[in-house]
């Protein structure tokens, strides 16, 4: 009775473990059309991570599909860098180390010989910052010209922050980290310039991306203790900033904003003290039972909100 009224069964959710192996047993078969419609399946899903990018763009070179292949390497370099294994015959030991010779290839195929010889010295400047591998004396004289293009960006972008344009700013960053995006200060300047114009999620990611480069760099941690103390991440901004403050210890910047930071951890954790001392007082209470029931479960939003409040 009322078999309209069932509904279709739900189909199963796709398993990515699965979708790998079947697009690996194509690929062992040479079958790059086949692979490819795996790929696609595994970069339908959520992607977390830039490998089902990578491979789908190297099937993509394969099958002739080079603005595909530009496609899917730009997002790969949208993820923040990693290491990669089995790809040391190609000279590349990191996804965007790989990514940026995918496109190199496409750019080449493509007739886009400057953007395919800039894709190439971006991938070896890349491998030499690491030490893993060496440039010979053309790349040598196109990664110093790079450089050189990223400094000239970086000083434009002074000169706006000094005038506090911060966007005028950002733009002159990014140009520069687009000729060297390994290059720490100009990480750091593009942090600065988006605390400026409060995008904390974004000046986040260059923080970090300052001390995965340098990681002996105080002003990495000052930044992201700064952006996390504006997000009311006071203990995880102490953490950050005591690192900070232990490279430069004589930094009197760090450390107005450690002192500042421990003042309000300090000053939250008091205020929860007394408050939790009062809920109890009030629990001995004949009439306070009720009362204290009602206080305990809104614990957790009254911390939060307590928190809020010291900004």
């Amino acid at each position: 009775m009322l078999s309209f009224l069932k509904k279709e069964p739900e189909a199963p959710p796709l398993n990515p473990s699965v979708i790998l192996a079947e697009a690996q047993q194509f690929l062992e078969k040479e079958d790059f059309e086949g692979a490819l419609t795996k790929f696609d399946e595994l970069c339908s899903l959520s992607v977390q991570s830039p490998l089902p990018l990578v491979s789908r763009a190297t099937c993509r070179l394969q099958l002739k599909m080079y603005e595909g292949v530009l496609e899917d390497c730009e997002k790969v370099l949208k993820f923040l860098n990693s290491d990669i294994v089995g790809h040391e015959g190609e000279s590349c030991t990191t996804v965007h180390s790989l990514a940026l010779l995918r496109m190199a290839k496409a750019y080449k195929e493509l007739g886009r010989l400057d953007e395919a010889k800039s894709a190439l010295m971006r991938r070896n400047a890349i491998e030499h910052k690491l030490g893993r591998a060496s440039v010979d004396d053309t790349d040598a004289e196109q990664a110093a010209e790079d450089q050189k293009s990223a400094i000239e960006w970086k000083e434009k972008g002074n000169e706006e922050y000094k005038k506090e344009n911060w966007s005028q700013a950002l733009e002159h960053y990014r140009a520069g980290l687009a000729y060297d995006m390994y290059n720490a200060k100009l990480h750091g300047n593009t942090c600065m310039a988006l605390i400026k114009l409060k995008r904390w999620s974004q000046a986040l990611k260059h923080a970090e991306q300052c001390i995965a480069l340098e990681p002996n760099w105080a002003k990495g941690y000052y930044m992201k203790g700064l952006i996390l103390s504006k997000e009311s991440k006071l203990e995880q901004a102490r953490d950050v900033l005591l690192k900070a403050n232990a490279m430069e210890s004589n930094n009197a910047q760090i450390k107005t904003l450690l002192d500042e930071v421990e003042a309000r951890v300090e000053y939250v954790e008091t205020r929860l003290r007394r408050r939790k001392t009062k809920q109890g007082d009030s629990a001995n209470q004949n009439d306070g039972d009720k009362k204290s029931a009602g206080d305990s479960g809104n614990e957790a939003t009254e911390e939060q909100q307590l928190v809020e409040d010291v900004d």
